[in-house]
């Protein structure tokens, strides 16, 4: 039977401001770019040059992307600029009584670099401009990026201006023959927090210089980060995902040919694991490009920092703060280790008062791995395994979509790897989270019942407990443990442990951790997360009939609904949307314009009328929804006088079954 699913937004505003009237054979040349002709330019405007950070905060308003100082290119190819700039911190407080901004861009270009003149071409007001020369010669180009006010004055900014960018028309096309790529950061954090860098730069350099093909970025695992594939704008994952990407530089030479080259970046949370041999130190180093909270900081309050270091049992999570004389110390070096410190975690939480606001962020938990000298060295391989449902995510120590009823089998393999001593009256624990139903457990394929289940107040867990293990030299002994989901009634996740523990041949107490368990509980369901407010501009009050677009933040590949699809069994379902009554202002008027959905050539209002947008099939899943600027929800207007005021209503999104 089909169950009926019906889901509900109602808080989209979709607002819009009214202004009162008032192919043939060629020759590759190998070309140098050393000997060219200068020219003096003066700029537009003095360059703003780049924003300054301390970790992620921006403490200065400035570019985060220069467009690239010269280009090269044929008379009648295109290629593309493109610049970023950033407003610091301090600047989004101040300009908060400003309401709601959006960052607006203007290109402006010189022939002699004296005159200049808005750039009018169709992407002259967006971060990359398209550039096709017609004749020989030098351009000159500089980016202004700003922002502006809704409402019906509009005011603008913190007006921010580029680097010169110098784009020379050639006759002739030259290859490069080598690319060199480098990063604006090494280390990019995976968490959504104000204080943290998530972003940077990858640049290529090609040889010769004045290469006039065109350059493609790509990522190699973009559940880690992504990157925008014309300027090499990178994003780390903010999902605490952690690992090593490959950045690739690909230029396309006019005579076909590809030169590459690649930078790896890393991604993670602040801190690195360690391993040392018993007797050694370890090093653990907040990651990162931390910078100068004093540096160029726009603001006049007083801004500091502290890093408060922190050691943490991986079982009991005691929690110990250390290193306390030494309160902005960007790493932390143990004493000489012991076999004791083994699997101890460190963390670091970093506090930052800036302009009047104190912003935290907590690191990751990094490990420390202490290799014995002598007596028992135990290793523990372990893994999960959903024997009910893998959607093709899971990994051997992190399962995804678990939902109640799937069984969870887990499979250790405890080993004394030395010829150096043996372990005694060992004990094998496995955190499980409450309420986990336990079906079976064996010990080297033998079902047995000699095993406990105690609850553990401190972690929150139930530990299940196998005694009376012992390990001789070289060892081995297998846990595999059956287990059955239930008590699931949200999203949530469950990480844990498992370790084992027991004395060497003088009585000494000894424990060793295996790698950490992380069950992603999900609901079978369909919902709608976000759905974001849709802005149409400002605007004159006299408007000829037409369609107006949305503002090029809210266009591919930025979505306008986020949706989150974690059914198992997706049957089809149905997206529609319905404008909720006129488009009306303060003082009630109504605007002489209503919404539309746009699907290529066809159209459907959406005036008080439930749209069906878009229909999965069987197995599909529904995703989040964006368009391309002349697609989706567009505002169609009527030629009438409208008066001045800021009109807004309101859409209501739902997903139901499909018939």
């Amino acid at each position: 039977m089909m169950r009926k699913l019906k889901k509900r937004w109602l808080l989209v505003l979709v607002f819009i401001s009214i202004l009162s009237a008032s192919s043939f054979n060629r020759h590759y040349k190998k070309v140098s770019a050393q000997d060219e002709e200068t020219t003096e330019v003066n700029p537009y405007k003095e360059p703003s040059g780049n924003s300054s950070k301390f970790l992620g905060i921006r403490l200065t308003n400035g570019y985060s992307l220069q467009p690239a100082k010269e280009t090269y290119l044929e008379v009648g190819q295109t290629k593309t600029i493109s610049g970023n700039a950033s407003r610091s911190l301090g600047t989004l407080t101040l300009t908060l009584a400003l309401g709601y901004t959006i960052k607006k861009y203007q290109w402006y270009k010189s022939t002699d670099g004296k005159n200049w003149s808005k750039d009018t071409s169709s992407s002259a007001n967006k971060k990359t401009l398209s550039i096709t020369p017609d004749k020989e010669g030098k351009t000159y180009y500089q980016l202004e990026v700003y922002w502006q006010a809704l409402g019906i004055l509009g005011r603008t900014t913190t007006h921010l201006y580029s680097d010169l960018a110098t784009v020379n028309a050639v006759p002739e096309p030259v290859d490069a023959t080598s690319v060199k790529v480098t990063t604006d950061d090494d280390y990019l954090y995976n968490s959504s927090n104000d204080i943290v860098n998530t972003e940077t730069i990858a640049h290529a350099h090609p040889d010769p210089a004045n290469f006039t093909g065109t350059v493609s970025w790509s990522i190699d695992n973009d559940n880690l980060a992504t990157i925008d594939s014309e300027t090499g704008e990178i994003d780390a994952n903010t999902s605490r995902l952690s690992g090593v990407v490959r950045v690739t530089a690909t230029l396309h030479n006019p005579s076909g040919s590809t030169v590459s080259n690649y930078k790896d970046i890393t991604i993670g949370g602040g801190l690195e694991d360690q391993t040392v041999k018993a007797g050694q130190t370890a090093t653990f180093d907040l990651q990162g490009n931390v910078g100068d909270l004093d540096e160029g900081d726009d603001t006049e309050g007083e801004s500091n920092y502290t890093i408060k270091w922190y050691k943490e049992d991986p079982i009991t999570h005691a929690r110990e703060q250390i290193q306390k004389d030494n309160p902005q110390a960007l790493s932390y070096t143990t004493p000489k280790t012991t076999l004791n410190d083994d699997g101890t975690l460190f963390l670091a939480i970093v506090q930052v008062k800036y302009n009047g606001k104190t912003y935290s962020y907590t690191t990751n938990d990094a490990f420390l791995h202490v290799k014995p000298e002598g007596g028992p060295n135990m290793s523990i391989t372990n893994t999960m395994e959903n024997n009910t449902y893998n959607d093709g995510t899971n990994t051997e120590n992190m399962l995804f979509g678990v939902n109640n009823g799937d069984q969870i089998i887990y499979h250790d393999t405890l080993e004394n790897k030395t010829s150096g001593g043996r372990l005694n009256d060992a004990t094998y624990t496995l955190p499980l989270r409450n309420g986990t139903t336990v079906k079976s457990v064996k010990i080297d394929g033998v079902e047995t019942d000699n095993y406990e289940l105690s609850k553990n107040s401190t972690t929150d867990a139930t530990d299940l407990i196998v005694s009376n293990l012992n390990f001789d030299i070289n060892e081995s002994h297998t846990v595999d443990v059956e287990t059955e989901v239930v008590g699931i009634d949200k999203k949530d996740s469950f990480s844990s442990i498992p370790y084992v523990s027991g004395k060497d041949d003088d009585g000494v107490s000894y424990r060793k951790i295996g790698n950490q368990n992380v069950i992603n509980y999900t609901l079978d369901t369909v919902a709608i997360k976000k759905a974001n407010d849709i802005d149409y501009g400002t605007l004159n009050s006299v408007m000829s009939e037409g369609t107006l677009n949305r503002q090029d933040e809210l266009n591919l590949p930025n979505n306008i609904v986020d949706i989150e699809d974690t059914r198992r069994n997706k049957q089809p379902v149905t997206l529609s949307v319905e404008q909720v009554g006129e488009f009306t202002n303060e003082n009630s008027d109504v605007l002489s314009g209503h919404l539309r959905f746009y699907n290529g050539k066809n159209f459907y209002d959406l005036l008080n009328n439930p749209t069906s947008i878009y229909q999965t099939e069987n197995d599909e899943t529904l995703n989040s929804q964006g368009w391309s600027r002349d697609e989706g929800i567009l505002l169609y207007m009527n030629s009438q006088m409208n008066k001045a005021g800021t009109y807004k209503t309101t859409l209501s999104w739902e997903i139901n079954d499909s018939i």
